[in-house]
């Protein structure tokens, strides 16, 4: 029997859950200064990346169009 089960998903921690997790301890441990809001930039970065990248889009659909 074949043990591979293409329905099983890996589940863990991403590389900027993790980066946000170092700079929210080091900055409850006062080892940073930053405000809160770039502590937790990582977890918003991409987000804020994929708006730009719509709106860009847009931007260049307009122009194209006009």
């Amino acid at each position: 029997m074949n043990n591979n089960d293409s329905n099983t998903t890996k589940t863990g921690l991403g590389f900027l859950s993790i980066l946000t997790l170092i700079f929210v301890v080091t900055k409850i441990l006062g080892f940073l200064s930053w405000s809160w809001w770039l502590v937790f930039l990582p977890i918003w970065g991409p987000i804020l990346a994929l708006i730009l990248f719509i709106f860009i889009a847009w931007i260049v659909t307009l122009i194209t169009n006009a």
